[in-house]
């Protein structure tokens, strides 16, 4: 963490994010480690594959799960997605917003085209990396902006060849509620999903001028504003899906775990990215949430590492009933892999059944071969009797019969 002054004005605490690996990450949501600021905890929350919308989506978020009844702050703060080729062509996004129980993550579901952001040549992702900063300042009260305090941001080159032109713009402090933002057609799409509050962003006017003194990158991403609605950081509020708050290593110390019980972690990460609510809203002891996911942990490692074969023995069928039965104290919402676990607690009567069907699939196999040979067989006895026909038929021509009962004689009557 790095404390930076802006014009004299807020003290802003940076914080940065790299991320490796990126075209290998399976989650539909990824959250940083938390950080400090203002005695409360944060976080950068990233959908890597956005929001119902070809862009990467990229907020700021409390990292308390729940935090007390009244609570609020203010935070003023850039959301960077920084340029390894020209860190003038970093993507900066700024913006002052309340904080509260109702509105606990503030950011932006297209804060550049997934497209853009996977072309190399772009710079926002080298070596399957990427780096998104923010900087941050967090008070009980509204900040006191000034209005030559504006943020920048350069329009792309148009197609007749024309320069950038740079588009003032002020954060005006004034709180509003969901229900008083209008909006127009062309951002009908983004409101359907996220709501705004809390801030109006007014335009002041655009010029082809040179700005004053700012640590604000300029951002080569076109945009369009408008006059009653912030078109960056439209509020989660009453959002289906509750962006995942709580990694797994701020319920549990992995170092007092033994060796095969953190062999459990990387199944657990995965499973808790896939269903956040395993890790939302714990309200118990550390023990008893350490004992819960060491439990789902014995689930987990046996599904992965069992084959629907060993389940045909009694004793391997026992020990994941008896893994599933001490699982089910702790609390969880299991429906989705209670499905899983029924299906390999049946392994042995499908194992007996396919033993069944593949018996009789054998006999009827060997009857077929059986009856092949008997059909090739009276194939070639038909060819004997025709063959033997046509020989008879040959042999009577000019054969008469005689009886062989009557006298030979002597040619006398």
């Amino acid at each position: 963490m790095e404390k930076q002054q802006v014009n004299g004005v807020n003290a802003l605490e940076k914080f940065t994010w790299n991320i490796e690996a990126f075209s290998k990450l399976k989650t539909k949501k990824l959250s940083s480690k938390a950080f400090k600021v203002g005695g409360y905890r944060w976080k950068i929350v990233l959908y890597p594959k956005g929001r119902s919308v070809e862009y990467l989506s990229l907020y700021m978020k409390v990292a308390d799960s729940l935090p007390p009844y009244g609570w609020s702050r203010f935070a003023h703060f850039k959301l960077a997605l920084i340029n390894h080729v020209d860190t003038k062509r970093s993507i900066v996004k700024e913006t002052q917003q309340k904080f509260n129980a109702r509105n606990s993550a503030w950011g932006s579901p297209s804060f550049i085209p997934l497209r853009e952001f996977h072309d190399p040549a772009q710079g926002y992702l080298v070596n399957d990396t990427c780096i998104i900063e923010v900087q941050i300042a967090v008070s009980k009260v509204a900040f006191n902006i000034p209005d030559n305090l504006v943020q920048s941001i350069s329009t792309r080159n148009e197609p007749n060849g024309d320069q950038p032109r740079l588009t003032e713009v002020k954060i005006k402090q004034q709180e509003m509620t969901p229900s008083e933002v209008t909006s127009s057609p062309s951002s009908t799409r983004d409101s359907q999903s996220d709501q705004v509050s809390e801030a109006e962003v007014q335009l002041i006017h655009s010029a082809d001028q040179e700005m004053g003194p700012s640590d604000v990158t300029p951002s080569p991403k076109k945009v369009q504003f408008l006059p009653s609605a912030p078109p960056m950081y439209p509020s989660l509020f009453n959002e289906s899906k509750e962006v995942i708050l709580t990694h797994l290593s701020d319920l549990i110390d992995f170092n007092n775990l033994e060796p095969e019980e953190a062999s459990f972690i990387p199944l657990l990460e995965e499973v808790c990215s896939w269903h956040p609510s395993l890790v939302e809203n714990q309200r118990r002891s550390p023990r008893f949430i350490l004992w819960a996911f060491i439990a789902l942990g014995r689930v987990l490692h046996f599904l992965k590492t069992k084959t629907n074969r060993d389940m045909g023995e009694d004793d391997c069928m026992m020990h994941l009933q008896v893994l599933w039965e001490e699982l089910q104290p702790f609390g969880f919402d299991l429906t989705w892999l209670e499905p899983h676990v029924q299906s390999a607690l049946g392994a042995k009567a499908y194992l007996e059944r396919k033993e069944y069907v593949e018996n009789l699939r054998v006999n009827v196999a060997t009857l077929e071969i059986e009856m092949k040979k008997l059909k090739a067989k009276l194939a070639v006895a038909k060819l004997d009797l025709e063959v033997a026909r046509r020989d008879l038929a040959e042999v009577e021509n000019g054969f008469e019969e005689r009886n062989m009962d009557a006298e030979l004689g002597y040619g006398i009557p």
